[in-house]
């Protein structure tokens, strides 16, 4: 992007937008090639995703056999002017399972637990409940008509975006 003081407001406007939004839109294709849509919240850590989510749901078996997914952050219909041009941030994402034994299960269970609540600590203990990290490979963040912005490949957030032209 041409305009550095842009970018960076752009890249101050997505971090506050992943930190305000609780949970996530989420698309995943079955071993059938149906497709699934659910939702989950989320937290965020170490420019990745990460939720956790039960084993019953629909969506997690094909979360841990196709390993990729697509992600959507979006703004409340009440919270817009027009239904038509909500701000939103869409992520093509490669997932990958967090095992209990992984350092990682506690650290960003304990993450959990801070943005979302003491339910969490509960869900940590079901064994039908797993852990996912989902990591950007391309990302798109739309403000409104005429204003969609690529995103640096492989980032959730970043100064080094392209305007999406059409």
């Amino acid at each position: 992007m041409k305009n550095q003081r842009l970018a960076s407001e752009l890249e101050q406007e997505i971090s506050m937008f992943l930190e305000d939004k609780q949970s996530l839109m989420l698309a995943v294709v079955d071993d059938n090639g149906s497709p699934i849509a659910s939702y989950s919240p989320f937290v965020v850590y170490e420019n990745s995703l990460y939720i956790l989510v039960s084993a019953l749901a629909l969506h997690t078996a094909a979360l841990r056999k196709a390993q990729k997914a697509s992600v959507l952050i979006i703004d409340d219909e009440a919270d817009c002017d027009t239904v038509y041009a909500r701000r939103r941030l869409q992520y093509d994402m490669i997932v990958s399972t967090v095992l209990r034994d992984d350092k990682r299960w506690s650290v960003i269970g304990d993450a959990l637990v801070q943005r979302h609540g003491d339910i969490v600590a509960q869900l940590l203990q079901l064994g039908d409940f797993q852990m996912f990290r989902l990591t950007p490979q391309c990302g798109r963040f739309v403000k409104g008509f005429g204003r969609a912005y690529e995103l640096a490949p492989n980032s959730l957030v970043s100064d080094q975006l392209d305007l999406i032209r059409g």
